[in-house]
């Protein structure tokens, strides 16, 4: 079932109309336009920087998968679905449980541009995007990802072009905001080559953010203590 979704609007604004899936809700519907917004989480990894499994380590009472899905499903919407390899088939219980969209690939990927691409098929066959929805790249060991800032991806991604990725103190964090009319281009994109590239290629945009959440990664032994510990978990 299909419904008429209408967008908020000014004094000065005409009326206008959008078609979007019924079962679908809209983060961006509050700052006064609509589209549809998806995230793949990348979880395809080997962890060989932490030396075990990271995304099933315990942050308190739920694992690091478990928290970032858990965080972007706190935005009102967004539809997030985590891609995992053949080697890691303990993650799709967590996957389930936190209740997300789950995709096991069959095959081990070269890279991360080949995991997300696969996310960003089954993203088209399961809702079928237009151009000027977007979708977020959130790495899965990015365990805390504030609404605020999601938000304030989506309302700067009104003006045109460009990757959106959030800032703080002048370093780049995750998630990235991209536009759907940016998949095409990706898969165009020539092999060996990763999304970085591509990205810078067709203009990043900087988005300042007031919140160093965006920067807390998970890679070794030392940044899950200091991730403890910023929890007090």
């Amino acid at each position: 079932m299909r419904i008429e979704i209408l967008e908020k609007q000014s004094a000065d604004k005409p009326k206008c109309t959008r078609m979007i899936p019924g079962h679908l809700q809209l983060s961006a519907f509050m700052s006064g336009f609509s589209f549809m917004l998806l995230a793949v989480i990348p979880a395809a990894g080997h962890s060989t920087r932490m030396g075990r499994p990271k995304l099933s380590l315990p942050l308190g009472d739920r694992t690091v998968l478990e928290w970032t899905i858990g965080s972007l499903k706190s935005v009102a919407g967004c539809e997030a679905l985590v891609v995992i390899g053949p080697h890691t088939p303990e993650l799709a219980r967590l996957v389930e449980s936190a209740g997300a969209h789950l995709l096991q690939i069959e095959h081990p990927t070269p890279d991360m541009r080949a995991t997300v691409e696969a996310g960003l098929d089954w993203l088209e066959k399961r809702f079928a995007p237009a151009p000027n929805d977007a979708w977020l790249l959130c790495p899965a060991d990015v365990p805390i990802v504030e609404p605020g800032v999601i938000r304030q991806l989506a309302v700067d991604s009104r003006s045109s072009g460009g990757v959106r990725i959030p800032t703080h103190a002048g370093k780049r964090g995750h998630p990235a905001l991209i536009g759907w009319k940016h998949v095409a281009g990706i898969r165009a994109f020539p092999a060996g080559r990763g999304l970085n590239e591509y990205f810078r290629q067709c203009g990043i945009v900087e988005v300042p953010v007031n919140s160093d959440t965006i920067l807390l990664d998970l890679d070794t032994p030392e940044d899950y203590a200091r991730l403890r510990e910023r929890l007090a978990v």
